[in-house]
């Protein structure tokens, strides 16, 4: 939705902002992204529910977030970016082979996706 955004930076504690939206103030933002890139029209994304160093009047894409940190959505953006970057999907599925290759034999199958997660996430 287009609307008219202000972003006030407090004059006494830096990290705390206002951000106000055809003129109502928004509470309790945990995350503001804010983006100008030239000729565009400016972004505000905000997670509902703190922030740092912007003072911002004008109109603006203003985007609220539902569940943007969340498990499910990281796993959604992992999907995205594998699919996308071939090199990614290829370190992706190597490191899992790697980890299909260096299980024991004789090592139950119902150990395998716990050996094979480890290894996706860095614990081994």
């Amino acid at each position: 939705m287009l609307a008219n955004v202000k972003i006030e930076q407090d004059k006494n504690d830096k990290h705390i902002h206002r951000v106000f939206v055809d003129g109502k103030q928004i509470e309790k933002i945990t995350h503001l992204d804010f983006q100008i890139n030239p000729l565009e029209i400016p972004s505000v994304t905000l997670n509902i529910e703190q922030m740092s160093g912007i003072d911002f009047e004008g109109q603006a894409d203003v985007n609220f977030l539902d569940t943007p940190f969340t498990i499910q959505n990281a796993c959604r953006i992992l999907r995205e970016e594998l699919l996308e970057h071939e090199d990614l999907y290829r370190a992706f599925s190597a490191s899992i082979y790697s980890a299909l290759n260096e299980i024991p034999e004789g090592t139950y199958i119902d150990k395998m996706p716990e050996i094979i997660l480890n290894r996706i996430i860095g614990e081994e």
